[in-house]
């Protein structure tokens, strides 16, 4: 099956060119996360899925067929906006009732979705008494109340601490493992990483690299940082050991107190383990670091 897909959007704000011919799907099962600097256009690209923003040309299909982005549409995509803003004076309650009674919701889903995002006790209270995590979490709850096919999430993460994220966590898990798609848009690459199937790079309106983290770790060149542990080891047989590494002169080489530190391309550290392991007894133990998601974006997006 396949799922939400949009081609060659282009979308053009004044003289700012928004959209470029930019293309992007997401398959069922699948959790797929846009990044770039601010006025990339994942927000932009966001609108015009949700038909808040109409594009200048773009192409649509659902699960393989043509579509419009009409009613039937955005009925089957749930909505979290990076800035929550309720009534305040709402109940958190009353607030998931008027969006269930909107959406042709059975008024009974209330309930379990409060619960779901952790608000159960924080149900009859007025939101105007709900702190910032609170309410992302009760934006999530209406995002999620009607089940939607496609999850829709910009900036989820802002203000929600570990309970908040726990929550998030496993609301993206349920969405993966029930088949159903996510898309988010972040800042916080770190802490999205390991949710995400996907990760999208953009930057001025076009998409700059896509793929798993893997993927664009491999396409960025970066190096992967090695430790070596040579703790209680003779200093003359360390050296040798420094020596060796630095003749085979596929990186930098270091050594720092009780370890030494090697930076070498990624498809070069089994080499490097081949070396030290001539070496018996000096070293304890290896750590393999490879580069953050936070690194690679900056690489991708300083060498465009």
């Amino acid at each position: 099956m396949r799922g939400v897909e949009v081609r060659g959007a282009s979308v053009r704000l004044g003289n700012v060119q928004a959209l470029d011919d930019v293309s992007l799907s997401v398959e069922p099962g699948r959790a797929v996360m846009l990044v770039g600097p601010n006025g990339a256009g994942k927000s932009t690209l966001l609108k015009v899925l949700l038909g808040l923003v109409r594009p200048d040309f773009a192409v649509f299909e659902w699960s393989g067929r043509a579509s419009r982005v009409d009613a039937q549409w955005k009925m089957r995509i749930g909505y979290l906006p990076e800035a929550v803003a309720f009534s305040e004076n709402l109940s958190g309650l009353q607030l998931l009732r008027f969006f269930a009674s909107a959406r042709g919701v059975p008024r009974s889903r209330v309930g379990p979705v409060l619960e779901r995002v952790g608000l159960s006790a924080a149900a009859r209270r007025a939101i105007r008494g709900y702190s910032r995590g609170m309410r992302q979490r009760l934006g999530l709850g209406v995002a999620i109340l009607s089940e939607p096919d496609l999850l829709v999430l910009d900036e989820p993460t802002a203000g929600l601490d570990q309970e908040g994220l726990g929550v998030l966590w496993s609301v993206i898990a349920e969405w993966r493992e029930s088949g159903r798609m996510v898309l988010a848009t972040t800042h916080d690459l770190a802490l999205m990483e390991r949710r995400m199937d996907e990760i999208c790079v953009m930057r001025e309106g076009r998409v700059l690299a896509r793929g798993s983290a893997e993927d664009l770790r491999r396409s960025a060149r970066l190096p992967h940082r090695i430790w070596l542990d040579v703790e209680g080891a003779p200093d003359a047989r360390v050296e040798l050991l420094c020596d060796a590494m630095r003749k085979w002169g596929k990186g930098r080489i270091e050594r720092v107190g009780s370890r030494i530190l090697a930076e070498v391309p990624a498809d070069e550290t089994l080499a490097l383990v081949e070396i030290q392991s001539g070496f018996r007894g000096v070293v304890a133990g290896i750590r393999v670091e490879e580069p953050s998601l936070d690194v690679v974006y900056e690489r991708l997006v300083g060498a465009a």
